[in-house]
């Protein structure tokens, strides 16, 4: 698929290290690679950090551990109180590592046995050069107690190309890890510091130019969606109506919690769908017309949960627009699984899969891989869990293999929601969207989210650029609405169309 404006690459580890070999094997010499890495690191330190502060470098065998003896080298020449501290007294190995740590020592600094005491009683910056991206899996032993040490000192940390204990592919931190507040990485940005946990624990990330040259290049294994994607968000044109400018069918509602429906209906509309329908049972049928004047409300056959009596009426109504929301506070009636396969199955317009939606899917995802359209699913980590047969845990500690194992076993689109959302379709590289705050957190923004979803689906976007685009705008209209914690539902509505002439300006 073509990419999206504003969406940069993200790489894994082995694909860093090729470029660095085919930039070595080219004639550029690994010390020359290693001294800019930790050059430029260092005047990043320094430009963030106090002015003349102490700090201790943390180093590791390997050439994670030589960067960090480069950046000693430049903090002690900038007028800082430098210690470097190697677990286990190990000082880097590696050919370069060596040749840095002898420059070093003809600079006066010298690699020092740990002090854990000192390291605990903080008061001087932390260089975590200890393990880089070379390492998979939770650290252990002296390495497991010197990142003990340092995240129960508190003290300001700044990592080298990866937080030690965070798997620069995945973000995964399976056992202790380094809480940076900056993270210097380098050459090209890995996929790791962006999808939690790694995203919380990297800090603030420079990606550092060490001269790789451009001709050099290494294939992703992620896209980043920055804000830029919005700019794909097609306009309407001069000679549309309400239906060519994209029509929303939202088979949503159930007693008692209507407002999903508002909240869904309005969203879709704020995001640029020329007409919206609400299918809801006819008992709340007033309620949502109230919550939304623009929305056309039918109420079908039912006064409580609706069933599969629904089903005529919801396809009459379907037959004129062009995509369909199933699921806002549904319910979970068991008389309404039977209607929703039904319309699942039925239904050939694009079908947003929410909620209470997933929740009647149970774990058998892989009937949606029978659908006559496309069907992007929008679960939240605890309806991940239950989609894939797994614990809320397990996917919270590997989002991106819970993304993928959506994707691949459904057919279907999947955005995972939460911090670093994920959005995977089968086949295709991962996409993790850059903005995003807890401000988000609140109840109804998903639902919200579906309705953006649905919008741009009907507006003829593909599956998963929409599902891209709407992540990325809905992320923005919640940053902009400025009401921090206080932020709800609503006002991310209502940020909608600010925040998308705020990136078209």
């Amino acid at each position: 698929m073509p990419l999206l404006p504003g969406m940069r690459p993200l790489f894994d580890a082995v694909a860093v290290r090729d470029a660095d070999s085919r930039a070595i094997a080219g004639g550029m010499p690994g010390e020359m690679l290693m001294e800019a890495a930790g050059m430029l690191a260092a005047r990043e330190i320094v430009a963030t950090f106090t002015p003349g502060s102490a700090a201790t470098v943390l180093v590791g065998p390997g050439n994670n551990g030589g960067d960090g003896m480069v950046v000693a080298r430049h903090l002690a020449e900038a007028g800082w109180d430098v210690r470097v501290q190697a677990p286990d007294g190990r000082s880097p190995e590696s050919p370069d590592g060596v040749l840095m740590t002898q420059r070093a020592a003809e600079a006066g600094i010298v690699v020092q046995d740990i002090d854990l005491a000192a390291l605990r009683a903080g008061g001087r910056v932390v260089v975590d050069a200890l393990l880089g991206t070379g390492i998979t899996g939770a650290p252990y032993g002296a390495i497991a107690e010197v990142v003990t040490a340092v995240r129960e000192s508190g003290a300001p940390v700044a990592a080298l190309d990866i937080p030690t204990g965070v798997d620069a592919d995945t973000g995964a931190a399976p056992g202790p890890a380094i809480r940076a507040d900056l993270t210097i990485t380098f050459a090209a940005e890995k996929a790791g510091l962006r999808i939690a946990p790694g995203r919380a624990l990297a800090g603030r990330v420079v990606v550092a130019d060490i001269g790789i040259p451009r001709g050099i290049r290494s294939r992703p294994s992620a896209w980043l969606a920055t804000d830029g994607v919005i700019a794909a968000i097609p306009r309407r044109d001069a000679a549309d109506d309400k239906y060519r400018a994209g029509g929303v069918l939202a088979v949503a509602g159930a007693p008692g919690m209507a407002g999903a429906a508002v909240l869904c209906t309005r969203a879709a509309l704020r995001a640029g769908a020329g007409i919206v329908v609400a299918c809801v049972p006819a008992s709340v049928r007033a309620e949502v017309a109230v919550g939304t004047p623009e929305v056309m409300v039918t109420g079908v056959p039912g006064d409580g949960a609706m069933s599969v009596n629904a089903l005529d009426a919801i396809m009459l109504q379907s037959a004129r627009l062009t995509a369909v929301i199933i699921g806002p506070g549904l319910g979970r009636d068991p008389g309404t699984s039977e209607l929703v396969r039904t319309l699942l199955a039925d239904v050939a317009h694009p079908v947003v899969l929410d909620a209470d939606g997933l929740w009647h899917l149970g774990d058998d995802i892989g009937a949606l891989r029978a659908r006559p359209g496309p069907t992007v699913i929008t679960p939240h980590e605890g309806e991940a869990a239950r989609l894939l047969g797994t614990t809320r845990e397990r996917v919270e500690g590997g989002r991106l293999e819970a993304a993928w194992a959506l994707a691949e076993r459904s057919g279907a689109v999947a955005l995972l929601k939460g911090p670093g959302t994920i959005i995977c379709a089968p086949g295709a590289l991962p996409v993790v969207l850059e903005g995003g705050t807890a401000v988000l957190a609140t109840a109804g923004s998903g639902d919200v989210l579906s309705g953006i979803v649905a919008a741009l689906l009907a507006r003829g976007m593909d599956a998963a650029d929409a599902a891209t685009c709407a992540a990325a705008l809905h992320a923005r209209a919640g940053e902009m609405v400025g009401k921090g914690d206080g932020t709800i539902a609503s006002d991310i509505i209502e940020g909608l169309p600010g925040a998308r002439e705020r990136v078209a300006s």
